[in-house]
């Protein structure tokens, strides 16, 4: 096919290809496109319709000779005109042709594009990833000259490529989206994050890790793990032994030194096959520290207590022994008021023993 201003089609093609993917911006390159095609095409608007869930539209993109809006406001929700005639037009023809406005049975869309002084327009699908996502226009309101049947196949290939311009940047904005996502997940939710190959040298590490050892990542890139870590409950490899089983979820403590702070980090080691015959180990670890802490505090208390419980009791158990021996039985049959208070003192002295540890107070009854 050869355009109007004497280049082929395949020419003005590859043109707006290389147009599309020009680092200007897709928005600013599908402005661009929009203007080149307008010119080229002798319309007077060219637009994008973008449709939207609840049944409205926007115009996300346009392009018109005189300058104007086709809309006044370019970013208001509109309700969709359905009309069924244009609908059997794009499921046969795969786009709606309007050569006279007046063969438009909705009367809404006929009062718009009488507005806007439309003497015929054409609608090209969009598809992003094989769903409609919008509708590439062009109309006509100087001139009443139709679209042939060559220019109608041109538009269409134009439609395509304007698509998987669309396309790609859809794509582009889901990956800039999930990479945001998976930064956000090693930077701030899980406490550390590493990536060792399979002779226990790190090649990531997250930021919370390497900031423990130095400002950058490449402090510790490189570093086999068991110099990083005080103590480590497992062999390292018996960690390297992880990659022969990748249906094992390997569970490990460390302690690490940063300064003068001690840290205790539990971690969980797996397999990742990144190609064949190259395997990464991935360690997931969490700040176990103020648990550690608190374990220790515990154990503390109870090895206390427990010598609380031997010395007291003993010296305990004799006195209520001697006060119960020295009380009488009163001529009701009733016991006086310090032995009763003696009873349920020792009941009560009973069951603080047993609430510490049931051992303790056994070992303080054989005592």
């Amino acid at each position: 096919m050869q355009t109007q201003n004497n280049t082929t089609g395949a020419e003005f093609l590859s043109d707006l290809n290389v147009l599309l993917s020009t680092n200007l911006g897709v928005n600013r390159n599908v402005k661009l496109a929009l203007k080149k095609l307008g010119e080229h095409e002798r319309a007077d608007q060219v637009y994008i319709v973008s449709i939207n869930h609840d049944m409205t539209f926007t115009i996300s993109e346009e392009w018109s000779r005189n300058g104007e809006s086709v809309f006044p406001v370019n970013d208001e929700k509109r309700s969709f005109y359905y009309d069924r005639k244009l609908e059997q037009d794009l499921e046969r023809d795969n786009y709606i042709y309007i050569r006279d406005i007046n063969d438009v049975t909705n009367e809404s869309l006929k009062n718009v594009m009488q507005a806007m002084q439309v003497h015929c327009a054409i609608f090209l699908p969009l598809y992003i990833s094989s769903h409609l996502f919008s509708f590439l226009c062009l109309s006509r309101c100087h001139q009443e000259e139709a679209w042939t049947e060559d220019e109608i196949e041109f538009l269409v290939q134009v439609a395509s490529v304007l698509s998987g311009a669309l396309e790609k940047e859809v794509i582009l904005r889901k990956l800039v989206k999930h990479h945001a996502l998976y930064q956000d997940f090693i930077e701030n939710r899980v406490d550390y994050i590493l990536r060792l190959n399979r002779h226990l040298h790190i090649s990531f590490s997250n930021k919370t890790f390497y900031s423990l050892f130095g400002e950058s990542r490449d402090d510790i890139v490189g570093c086999r793990i068991g110099d990083l870590m005080t103590e480590m409950s497992i062999s390292s490899s018996q960690l390297e032994g992880v990659v022969k089983h990748p249906e094992t979820l390997l569970v490990f403590n460390t302690t690490v030194t940063s300064g003068d702070k001690v840290l205790f980090i539990e971690w969980n080691a797996y397999p990742v096959r990144l190609g064949r015959g190259h395997v990464e180990i991935h360690l997931i670890g969490h700040n176990v520290t103020c648990f550690r802490e608190m374990e220790n505090e515990l154990t503390l208390l109870k090895n206390e207590l427990q010598t609380f419980s031997e010395t007291m009791f003993p010296m305990w158990k004799s006195i209520k022994n001697n006060i119960l021996e020295g009380v009488e039985e009163g001529s009701d049959g009733s016991r006086s008021e310090i032995y009763q208070k003696t009873i349920a003192f020792n009941r009560l002295y009973e069951e603080f023993l047993s609430k510490i540890d049931y051992k303790f107070a056994a070992h303080a009854y054989r005592s």
